[in-house]
């Protein structure tokens, strides 16, 4: 393999028996045989670059939870329910119940009917604990899905960190112009110590912002390179994330959606199976209560998520005027700068808004990307 390509990395547990805690040692692989993709597809997710549109794939493939939970799934009998489970425990308070029926005293009915209650909690417990192959591939999903989710915000917010830096940099450009311009008004007499000390107190707020911009970007890089399988020492090209299709906020429809979202949300479809399946008439009526919270949450969910996606519009329309007012004040200030009418100060000051708003603009995009995916993981189950 080429030295440039990545190593993707992951821990895989070999159980062998009982001996459960036997670990392999970090290697590359992917939790898929190789049959499962063509040789372009895996070229693809083992070169050196990161692209947002490879986060699903690379998350399946190589971060550490889901090779885990996929390997967990692979060692469960697919067939297995969880009447299965609990089998014994079923069976053991169903013999008590008809030993109550059956008994010849007051002391053995009660005692049966008691047995019988204490079988029926242990089932319960089981219920709340054990997984059927079912409620494990729905708990995986869901859980695969979010830390795709998080891998998109990670990268969402990687490049509205870099934008906000592109603004602190800027603004600290302009700070020093007028610390010069400070210390020469003291000069002349013609500005205070304290004015000076605060142009300077200014100046040195900028540069501490900056350093904490890179380290933050520094830090969520790190974060999600990680969780698409580098290493922390690693440094893959992160591509630039795709333009935002507006197509998407004029298609939405939320009656519509909300359809689908209950037919796909994951832990809708895990508390539907307890409710099914839980023996004690009481305890399904309380698991058919939680699933008529679920439905309702999943409402809310979606008309909140929809909301943000027209707030973060919103907001975008908002900056385009903005920086549109920008560009025109910078252009006329360009004109008055090369006829010597306002001062090089004024000009910085008007280039510097100009750069304030053309990266608000960019990191009002970003949110409004980042609204719509939210809106679209609900639409998919994952919440």
């Amino acid at each position: 393999m080429d030295m440039k390509r990545r190593r993707k990395a992951g821990i895989l547990s070999l159980c062998v028996g009982t001996a459960l805690s036997l670990q392999a040692p970090l290697m590359s692989f992917a939790a898929s045989p190789e049959f499962a993709r063509t040789s372009e597809e895996w070229a693809r997710l083992r070169d050196n670059v990161l692209e947002y549109d490879e986060l699903a794939d690379l998350i399946h493939e190589y971060n550490v939870t889901t090779q885990k939970n996929q390997y967990t799934a692979s060692q469960m009998d697919s067939d297995l329910t969880l009447n299965e489970l609990v089998g014994d425990q079923l069976g053991a308070a169903q013999q008590m119940y008809q030993a109550a029926a059956n008994a010849t005293t007051e002391y053995e009915r009660i005692t049966a009917e008691v047995q019988a209650r204490q079988a029926e909690l242990g089932v319960l417990r089981s219920y709340d604990s054990m997984t059927d192959a079912d409620s494990l591939k729905w708990q995986n999903a869901k859980t695969e899905g979010l830390l795709v989710q998080e891998a998109q915000n990670t990268m969402n917010s990687y490049y509205q960190l870099k934008q906000q830096l592109i603004a602190a940099e800027k603004g600290k450009e302009l700070l020093e112009a007028q610390l010069t311009s400070t210390q020469t008004r003291v000069s002349l007499q013609m500005a205070t110590q304290a004015e000076l000390l605060s142009a300077q107190q200014s100046l040195q707020n900028a540069e501490a912002q900056i350093l904490s911009l890179k380290s933050d970007i520094e830090s969520t890089r790190q974060k999600l390179i990680i969780m698409t399988g580098w290493k922390q020492s690693d440094n893959p090209e992160i591509r630039e994330i795709p333009e935002v299709d507006f197509g998407r906020i004029t298609a939405i429809d939320p009656a519509r959606d909300l359809e689908t979202a209950l037919a796909n949300d994951y832990q809708l479809k895990l508390d539907k199976n307890k409710s099914t399946y839980v023996p004690n008439k009481d305890y399904r009526k309380a698991y058919e209560v939680t699933v008529d919270t679920d439905k309702e949450q999943i409402a809310n969910v979606l008309n909140n998520a929809y909301q943000a996606v027209l707030q973060a519009k919103t907001a975008y329309d908002e900056a385009v005027l903005a920086l549109d007012v920008a560009t025109r004040n910078m252009a006329t200030a360009s004109n008055q700068y090369g006829l010597g009418s306002i001062s090089l100060l004024e000009y910085r000051q008007a280039d510097n808004e100009q750069v304030t708003a053309q990266t608000g603009l960019e990191i009002k995009k970003l949110a409004l990307l980042q609204a719509l995916e939210a809106y679209d993981w609900i639409v998919k189950g994952v919440r």
